[in-house]
């Protein structure tokens, strides 16, 4: 039995794989292009627009070609325009494509400077004004907050994690000092995500894809306003997430 479900699994992952190159790098160049033909005719807006849209179905298509199912809760708690931050807690690689596919479409992602050397996958992150950040490189790192302050002052969203890295046995871990700084400074309304069963979908240091059960659960935007320090309002957030991650397994 534990030989078959590796080799499903090792099946789902190359499955994965071929789609993923073929859509990122074929599809993905033509929507490129096609989202630049939109920007020189109706803005930039609309071009990030359009390719958000399909950043989206992308999210969606990764778990459902995965074998996986995915179950969202308060989704009716999600904005219909920014600025926002959502705040999720993590456990896969996978949290990042399931945020744009089951809770909002219009994200600048923030990224490792890695990333940006990666063909495809830097096409989408450059298209949706995103952020890359080099650890260690203090200059580098200014500018980058600078560009999220002005992402977040154009009604833009952003995606936050602040554990800083993924847990291996599903819990929520504490939050590193000033994750939330920036919405908090900004006074800007920050979306609580819970989520669940990724972990088993691609385990940490492992390569191979296994179908799963994931469950999401979407809170009602949290102000800054009604805290009376970062500190405390760091604290909320992190209790809103937690509560619901127990929710969500109960």
């Amino acid at each position: 039995m534990r030989f078959l479900k590796k080799l499903l699994s090792l099946v789902v992952t190359v499955w994965i794989a071929v789609l993923g190159v073929l859509y990122i790098c074929v599809y993905g160049g033509i929507v490129i292009l096609i989202g630049n033909l939109i920007g020189k005719i109706k803005g930039r807006k609309e071009r990030k627009t359009f390719i958000s849209r399909e950043v989206s179905r992308f999210g969606r298509a990764a778990f459902v070609l995965s074998g996986s199912k995915v179950r969202v809760a308060g989704r009716e708690n999600v904005p219909q325009n920014g600025p926002m931050v959502i705040v999720a807690n993590h456990q896969s690689a996978f949290d990042i494509p399931l945020i744009p596919g089951y809770v909002y479409p219009e994200i600048s992602f923030i990224a490792k400077k890695e990333l940006s050397k990666i063909p495809g996958v830097s096409w989408f992150i450059s298209a949706l004004d995103g952020v890359y950040i080099e650890r260690g490189n203090r200059s580098q790192t200014a500018g980058a907050m600078r560009k999220i302050f002005r992402i977040l002052k154009e009604d833009g969203t952003i995606l936050l994690f602040p554990e800083g890295t993924r847990s291996t046995a599903g819990e929520i871990g504490e939050f590193k000092d000033g994750s939330l700084s920036i919405p908090f400074k900004l006074g800007v309304k920050v979306i609580p995500v819970a989520l669940d069963g990724t972990r088993n979908l691609l385990k940490k240091n492992s390569f191979l894809i296994t179908p799963s059960r994931i469950s999401l659960a979407i809170s009602k935007p949290v102000l800054p306003e009604d805290f009376a320090s970062e500190k405390e309002f760091c604290e909320g957030v992190y209790n809103i997430i937690e509560d619901a991650l127990e929710s969500l397994r109960n």
